[in-house]
């Protein structure tokens, strides 16, 4: 067994998100980090008052703070992570490592549209703009002696380990959206009118990763939504769009 022992974080806040606020924060020249803005805290104020915030899971709690920055003109960021690999680690209560491997999931800049449903309204705002940036991480989770289920319920079935943090490995590329052009570009060259069929035919032709192909029908909700698309006609129970 290995001796290695890991402190861990008891804070709110991940080494994972605390990392990519700093970082954010030394690419934006006399910014300013965890600035009260009306009722809420914004991780990083830029010097001409734009907003950045770090979020690794679901946009939709930052919604009603990106709606009031809308309003009062000030440009919101929102950086999400995309974990394009990922490392775990199990340690027992006392913080020694029992073993480490490498998940088989893999997440792509498709599978975390689905983070943005929540907030499809606000995502052509002139003030907003999406970055999700690829990294490498790595999970730390804690066994317990007997399964157990989470305080959220979020288990199907109860497991004998908990998470208790997770860390950046490594930084890769940005994609960053910001107005109609820039999320029209996540498509494929498609014909006038297309269906759900016809978008992932295009993708497989256009050598989408295989895991993309999974999401047609999310990207299809969530363009719908944005009004990128629209939808034209229905022919034996399938839908037909056009970009809009």
């Amino acid at each position: 067994m290995n001796d290695e022992k890991k402190p861990f974080n008891t804070l709110n806040e991940s080494h994972l998100h605390h990392t990519l606020k700093i970082y954010y924060a030394a690419q934006n020249e006399n910014s300013r980090m965890e600035v009260p803005y009306k009722q809420w805290i914004c991780d990083i104020e830029t010097s001409d008052q734009g907003i950045i915030e770090i979020q690794t899971g679901s946009l939709t709690p930052l919604k009603a703070k990106i709606k009031e920055g809308i309003k009062d003109k000030r440009h919101i960021t929102v950086v999400t992570p995309v974990i394009i690999e990922k490392k775990i680690e199990f340690y027992t209560k006392e913080g020694t490592l029992v073993s480490k491997r490498k998940s088989p999931k893999k997440e792509n800049v498709y599978s975390t549209l689905k983070k943005l449903t929540g907030i499809y309204d606000l995502l052509l705002s002139r003030y907003v703009t999406i970055i999700f940036i690829e990294i490498k991480s790595t999970e730390q989770r804690i066994q317990t002696d007997e399964k157990i289920q989470l305080a959220n319920k979020s288990r199907r079935f109860p497991k004998a380990w908990y998470k208790a943090g997770k860390e950046l490995s490594e930084l890769g590329t940005e994609h960053i959206f910001h107005g109609k052009k820039s999320w029209l570009k996540l498509l494929p060259a498609l014909p006038v009118e297309f269906s759900s069929k016809e978008l992932k035919e295009a993708m497989v032709r256009e050598n989408f990763p295989k895991p993309a192909l999974k999401e047609v029908n999310l990207i299809l909700w969530l363009y719908s939504k944005m009004n990128l698309i629209a939808e034209t006609e229905k022919k034996e129970r399938r839908k037909y769009y056009k970009k809009a």
